[in-house]
């Protein structure tokens, strides 16, 4: 955890002083999480993911995949989420199929399917359609 915190703080230009002010701790807790002598309680990593726009599980260091609940992009990459009406990036959607709190594209399940599998890199293109359609079946959008 002390190298994502120290990486975040880092991306973000922010010295220790300036984190802490933003997450009401004191800069030797930044220094103490950064130097692996203690982490953030529970509220403090709740807090650390929404100020961050990064989720809890990123900051223990849980690979987990996200990603686009419309077309099964990864969000593995920050410049892929889409833009949220308040400014924010979404943690749900790619770039290609939601912005400002609509969806892009108007179309059927069957239709993102079409769409998606020419991005695919597959040799048997039934397999990869029968793939997609079994993956967007489980996305939130086509619940």
């Amino acid at each position: 955890m002390k190298e994502i915190l120290l990486e975040l703080r880092k991306r973000h230009h922010l010295s220790q002083s300036e984190m802490a002010e933003q997450l009401f701790v004191t800069r030797q807790a930044v220094s103490r999480w950064e130097c692996g002598e203690t982490i953030p309680n529970t509220d403090t990593l709740k807090l650390i993911a929404d100020r961050f726009d990064i989720s809890v599980d990123t900051l223990l260091g849980v690979t987990r995949r996200h990603i686009c609940q419309s077309c099964g992009m990864p969000l593995d990459d920050e410049s892929l989420r889409a833009p949220e009406p308040e400014g924010e990036l979404s943690g749900k959607y790619c770039k290609w199929c939601y912005s400002d709190g609509r969806f892009i594209r108007d179309c059927t399940r069957d239709e993102m399917v079409e769409q998606c599998l020419p991005h695919m890199q597959c040799d048997n293109v039934e397999a990869c359609r029968t793939y997609l359609r079994d993956l967007l079946s489980k996305l939130e959008r086509w619940q």
